[in-house]
């Protein structure tokens, strides 16, 4: 079992979503792709490169790393911390 950090958007917008259906999401406006059905890194750089093309490169690569592993690492039965930003605690559910 892993345990992974997951924000609920960089305000804390989806936390009652995430809480409400015991799951949680990549929350990239304007990414509606399927990652989990890409089959390598590097078709998920060129769907971000398109969708923000204004983006730096680091910022891609980053933003690369933190998908890609949430859409193909990530399992069922996975600890999950949520640091809420709406109030000072951390939500746990297993």
């Amino acid at each position: 079992m892993a345990i992974w950090l997951v924000r609920a958007g960089s305000h804390g917008e989806y936390e009652l979503k995430f809480i409400q259906e015991n799951r949680v999401y990549v929350t990239w406006d304007d990414l509606n792709v399927n990652v989990g059905k890409l089959s390598d890194r590097s078709e998920l750089v060129d769907v971000m490169t398109g969708r923000y093309p204004d983006a730096k490169a680091k910022t891609i690569s980053n933003w690369v790393s933190q998908v890609w592993r949430f859409a193909h690492e990530i399992q069922q039965g996975d600890l999950v911390i949520l640091p809420l930003k709406s109030q000072r605690c951390v939500f746990r559910r297993r």
